[in-house]
């Protein structure tokens, strides 16, 4: 995993105001479909990206991009679609047997010092 560039906890902050964001696009323009696969996906991806996850940062583009473009101009989704969902759930499996599930000491302090820096910037 890459050296994440923020904190968890900020990095929650940004997608799900992100998130928030993009809801408050789609009730007002009312393009909930599929627009609602664009306002899922890049908050994730924000996310994981903000937390130096970048395979999973193109996968979930991948996967909610691909699927947006697919619906939204109209292309032949059935043989597309169930490869890039497959794609992605190989994806998920072979990096959950790759890497350990549990944060290491050294990840939880690395988290804590990026939020103790984050607040001495803001000062």
């Amino acid at each position: 995993m890459a050296h994440p560039i923020k904190s968890r906890k900020r990095t929650r902050a940004y997608a799900t105001a992100f998130f928030l964001i993009g809801l408050a696009i789609l009730a007002l323009t009312d393009a909930w479909w599929p627009g609602i696969m664009l306002v899922t996906g890049l908050p994730l991806a924000l996310h994981q990206y903000l937390t130096g996850r970048t395979h999973d940062t193109l996968v979930t583009l991948l996967v909610f991009v691909g699927t947006f473009i697919t619906v939204q101009f109209d292309i032949s989704w059935r043989l597309f679609l169930p490869i890039l969902f497959t794609v992605a759930a190989i994806y998920i499996v072979a990096r959950e047997y790759m890497e350990t599930n549990a944060e290491s000491e050294e990840e939880l302090d690395e988290d804590t010092n990026l939020e103790i820096e984050e607040r001495k910037k803001k000062k």
